[in-house]
């Protein structure tokens, strides 16, 4: 299914008008999408990412750490790897908010909420004390950092799809690590476990199930976060 034209031509009316009144804004929006493997949330971030650089905002968008940023030999440590990537994308999150460059936007592949959920998975596996990991918890809710999140999406998505999708071009289905049925569904644990603990402390927080449906694509998930995106900034204009 695609967004009738129409509904996209209005999309990028309104967030060319609204690109002319940014410069009153006192900080960029940030956005962080959060998630399993295979729920979607690169795909879509990547559709966001093009449609507000195509119509000419700055955008941070940093590569996500967790699979891409992390050095390789932190890997087979689950808590090193973790405590890398997060401090990595609250660097960001930093960055952006006091960097020079006056960003209109900040697009975080796994941040602070992102986070919260692997630590938690840590301390369900043993791997991490549960006074440890409250602790770490604490450190990434402070409000200075905390606060500066304007939108967290959660993209969810059922074992079973994220595997059916990772394997859909692969010549050989062996599980890995992190994409085998057991996992997965730990991952999801945590995840609901940390929403309900924690996502009411976040300005603005959605949940994107993006399980097999006729009607959900990746262009029609994409421009409902862009739409929404669109609103915070309008927010930060008033």
């Amino acid at each position: 299914m695609r967004v009738e034209d129409e509904k996209l031509k209005s999309l990028q009316e309104t967030a060319r008008a609204l690109l002319c009144s940014l410069d009153s804004m006192s900080r960029p929006v940030f956005v962080e999408f959060a998630g399993t493997p295979k729920s979607g949330k690169s795909t879509c971030i990547d559709i966001v990412y093009h449609f507000f650089r195509r119509l000419g905002y700055k955008v941070l968008a940093p590569t996500e750490g967790a699979s891409k940023g992390t050095p390789y030999y932190l890997r087979e440590d689950l808590v090193a790897f973790n405590t890398w990537s997060a401090i990595y994308a609250l660097s960001h999150i930093l960055e952006g908010r006091h960097g020079s460059d006056k960003y209109h936007l900040v697009i975080m592949d796994r941040g602070l909420f992102d986070a919260l959920a692997w630590f938690e998975l840590l301390k369900n596996r043993d791997l991490v004390f549960p006074d440890d990991c409250q602790t770490i918890q604490d450190f990434f809710m402070v409000d200075h950092w905390r606060e500066l999140v304007d939108i967290v999406f959660l993209f969810e998505t059922d074992p079973d799809t994220s595997l059916e999708r990772e394997n859909r071009d692969k010549l050989i289905e062996e599980p890995g690590q992190a994409m085998n049925p057991t996992f997965l569904e730990k991952l999801n644990e945590a995840y609901r476990t940390i929403r309900g603990k924690y996502s009411a402390q976040f300005r603005e927080f959605h949940v994107v199930n993006t399980s097999t449906e006729p009607n959900i694509t990746p262009q029609t998930t994409a421009f409902e976060v862009a739409s929404r995106i669109i609103e915070q900034m309008r927010k930060g204009v008033k």
